[in-house]
Parts: structure tokens; C-alpha cells; sequence
């Protein structure tokens, strides 16, 4: 169900070159005018492909290091290295990059979109094995040359710290009202969404606004493309933290989520899949406190007791969108 998206004609080109589907909705939101800019990685041997495209749809693309060794895990032992959060990668220089190392590239419309986005948009650097963290104004600039909501921006700064929060319960308990499906962040790195940030509430009115247009425009170029978008917001998600969610098929009735289908959708596929497991093995699942009851034929089958570390705290959550 979350397979790769190849759209008819509009930015076809950007699947083709990437070979992938990610952040396809972004590139289409920059095309459109609709976000002022976005950065993606792009493996050497694609770069030049790249440029091509964004040459053909207007836009202007400026590369920053290329990327390798993707989770290396020497670098979390640096001093400051538990600060680090979702991927850790070693750089090299563009010209000594090989060809299947990862180019860091940014992309905008106007010069000076592309500019703002590439001073602000770096990421915290180890220097002779001590990490160098970005300071909070340039996170707060980046999240604005993106485009993102001012309160969005803002709730980032603040709950963005793995150290005592889950950005996502955060944002959930923040949440008054029916959860709108056009801020839904969860499908993000699942191709289907509109949305690369996580919103300050799954109703807030800034994102819905940014949203709305955002999918009218792609419906006028490709209607069935938005289609999907909506039916995969719309399914239940159990969200453990931000690199371990799973979506389901089936639907939430009582606080009781029914199912017959799970689906992985957070980051890696295989060290952060935890649980698809015994998930697989049920057909009906609901929370009591932080513990997840999961059931089949209504007997039990099993529970889940996300542990409760220091870094990257696990708070499951059961949310579906309307």
C-alpha cells in the first residue's frame, strides 16, 4: 500500500531520477510556488540527472556534502554524541564523493529562497569526536526559509529534545478537537502526505491552510495522485515515537483500534520495526496507560511495554483522522 508513487506526467521526472518516491510532494509543492524551498539527498551518480530536472521545472538546485556510512555508529560515542537523534552519517567533500554516496542538494524557485535555505539549513557536526550543535536561531530560520507555520516553528524549538520528549505525543496532547487529516505528518517518509513538518496540533488551522492549497494545485496535475494522499492519511496509526509508527487497515471504534492489515512507516526497516511481529498476530488492539493490549478472536495475545529510556521515550498513541 505504500509502495512507490510514479505520477502520469507532473514531476515524473524527479521519481525517475531518485528511483524513489520520497519527498516527491515537496518537489511538487516547490514546482507550484506553494513552498519557498526544501533540501533532499540525491546519490552522486543521480546529481547531474537532478539538475536537469530542476533546470526543466524552473528551479535552481546548490549542493552541500555528500554523505556515506549511514547510521555510523561510532559517532554516538563522541562527547555530546547522545544528542544526536535520527540519522548519523559521516561527509566528505563533493569531489571526493564515490558514486553511490548521498549529495545533500537544496532546491527553490528564486535565488534568494535558495540562499536562505542553504546558510540555515546544515546539521550539527562532529569536529575531532566532539559534536558542534546547530544553534536554535538557525533552526528557527530553516524551519521559516521551508515554509513551515510560525507555531509550528516555535512548538519545534520547544518539544523537539529526545532527550524528555516525544515531539509527536506532544503534539498529540496538544491537539482540541477531531484530528484533520491534512495535518497529518505521520506518512512523511511513506511518500503519501502533504506535510514534511510536525505540525503544533493535528488541527492547526495554519497547516490546514497551507495544506488546502497545496492540494488543490497537485489535484489540478494530478488528481490521482491526490486520491491516494487522502485515503492513506485517513487510516488509524499507532505512533510510538517518531521512527517507530505502524498504519493499519481497519478502523478505531470505542478506543479500540480493528484491523486486518499493519503497515511500518517509521524510519529503517528493520531495527526500528519492533513490533510488526506481534502486531501481525492480532486483529484488535487498545492502550491502557502506556501498555499496548493486543488481541485476536477477542482472546489475548500478546502485550507491549515500550520501555521507558532516557533518550527517545516511547508514549503510544492511537489517532485516526478525518
Amino acid at each position: 500500500m505504500f509502495e512507490r508513487y510514479i505520477p502520469k506526467k507532473f514531476c515524473r521526472e524527479f521519481v525517475e531520477v531518485k528511483q524513489s518516491s520520497r519527498q516527491l510532494v515537496m518537489f511538487m509543492a516547490v514546482v507550484l510556488g506553494i513552498k519557498p524551498a526544501m533540501d533532499d539527498w540525491v546519490p552522486k551518480k543521480g546529481f547531474e540527472a537532478l539538475k536537469r530536472v530542476c533546470r526543466r521545472y524552473g528551479l535552481l538546485l546548490k549542493s552541500d556534502v555528500a554523505f556515506f556510512e549511514i547510521d555510523a555508529p561510532g559517532l554516538k560515542k563522541s562527547i555530546g554524541g547522545e544528542t544526536l537523534t535520527t540519522t548519523i552519517t559521516k561527509g566528505v567533500q563533493l569531489e571526493r564523493a564515490r558514486p553511490e554516496d548521498l549529495i545533500h542538494v537544496f532546491i527553490a524557485k528564486t535565488k534568494d529562497n535558495l540562499e536562505r535555505a542553504f546558510k540555515n539549513g546544515w546539521y550539527p557536526v562532529v569536529i575531532k569526536n566532539r559534536v558542534m550543535q546547530k544553534p536554535y536561531i538557525d533552526l528557527q530560520k530553516f524551519g521559516y526559509d521551508l515554509g513551515y507555520p510560525v507555531c509550528c516553528v516555535k512548538f519545534f524549538r520547544h518539544f523537539n529534545d529526545w532527550n524528555k520528549y516525544s515531539h509527536l505525543y506532544e503534539t498529540f496532547k496538544n491537539t482540541k478537537g477531531q484530528p484533520s487529516y491534512l495535518c497529518n505528518c505521520f506518512t512523511k517518509d511513506a511518500i503519501y502526505g502533504y506535510i514534511y513538518h510536525i505540525p503544533c496540533s493535528f488541527n492547526c488551522s495554519l497547516t490546514k491552510k497551507l495544506v488546502v492549497s497545496l492540494r488543490e494545485a497537485i489535484k489540478e496535475e494530478e488528481p490521482e495522485f491526490v486520491e491516494e494522499i487522502d485515503r492513506h492519511l485517513k487510516l488509524p496509526f499507532l505512533i510510538f515515537y517518531e521512527t517507530i509508527m505502524y498504519a493499519f487497515e481497519g478502523g478505531i471504534k470505542d478506543k479500540k483500534l480493528f484491523y486486518n492489515k499493519v503497515y511500518f512507516i517509521g524510519r529503517g526497516s528493520g531495527e526500528n520495526n519492533i513490533y510488526k511481529d506481534i502486531l501481525e498476530r492480532g486483529d484488535c488492539l487498545f492502550l491502557e496507560d502506556k501498555e499496548v493490549i493486543i488481541l485476536r478472536n477477542k482472546k489475548l495475545i500478546g502485550k507491549i511495554n515500550p520501555p521507558q529510556t532516557e533518550f527517545a521515550p516511547q508514549t503510544p498513541f492511537l489517532i485516526q483522522f478525518f
